[in-house]
């Protein structure tokens, strides 16, 4: 019953927020100058990001995990016959996953939107995870994680579109998240559902370079966690 409570809780919660954020962003669009973002494409956009916000919530990660960096107690992880960061990074994906699974269904079919075929959403997630993974790395390193999910979320939750539509931005600061990752996390996908990014070639182009986000974030999140374990001393007998 607990369970079932928490995920009518949290969907009642990003109806809520929804509703807060179509009306805040319908009021900016009313005279047509804020943005060329329609009120139809913000409306859609809200509902995704609400539909999909465990995915791309950077302050809720695996409680456990945090605590694993954070005391070092790696022991049980290290024995095991696959890499630390191939268990951490499908731990946080799975319960992002069952996250989502719970919440985003009710808001799917009461904005009658169906999220169907678009699995350019996988690499989003993926750019996503790989980014929390070096967060995961750099709080090997440190006595308390709260500062560090602090920078790495205000930073992630302006860049990604997370706080303010991407849309919204001024041209010269889209054009600069542009070679960052944030740019192509949730701000890409909801997009291109939306119709607000529409040319094939445009699309093409950032699926290409969501995949070599990937493995650019991939690559440094292992160096770190590798490099950190190296440092490990795992005491008792």
């Amino acid at each position: 019953i607990q369970y079932k409570v928490a995920a009518i809780a949290g969907s009642c919660t990003q109806f809520v927020w929804a509703g807060m954020y179509i009306m805040l962003y319908t009021a900016f669009l009313k005279d047509g100058s804020a943005s060329d973002f329609s009120v139809r494409q913000m409306t859609t956009y809200i509902w995704l990001q609400q539909a999909f916000f465990a995915f791309f919530n950077i302050w809720n990660i695996d409680k456990e995990i945090e605590e694993q960096c954070r005391l070092g107690d790696i022991a049980t992880e290290l024995v095991k016959p696959i890499s630390l960061y191939s268990i951490w990074h499908a731990k946080s994906l799975a319960k992002k996953t069952a996250m989502v699974s719970l919440r985003a269904l009710p808001i799917l079919i009461v904005a009658m939107m169906p999220f169907l075929g678009q699995y350019q959403i996988i690499l989003s997630v993926l750019v996503m995870i790989s980014f929390i993974m070096i967060m995961y790395g750099v709080i090997l390193k440190t006595v308390t994680s709260n500062g560090i999910k602090t920078m790495f979320g205000l930073v992630m939750d302006f860049a990604s579109g997370g706080l303010i539509p991407i849309p919204f931005m001024p041209e010269f600061i889209i054009n600069i998240l542009k070679f960052t990752p944030f740019y192509y996390m949730q701000n890409v996908t909801f997009n291109i559902y939306n119709g607000y990014i529409s040319s094939a070639g445009e699309i093409i182009k950032i699926l290409i370079l969501q995949v070599c986000w990937i493995i650019l974030l991939t690559y440094i999140g292992k160096r770190i966690i590798n490099k950190q374990i190296a440092k490990v001393v795992v005491q008792g007998g």
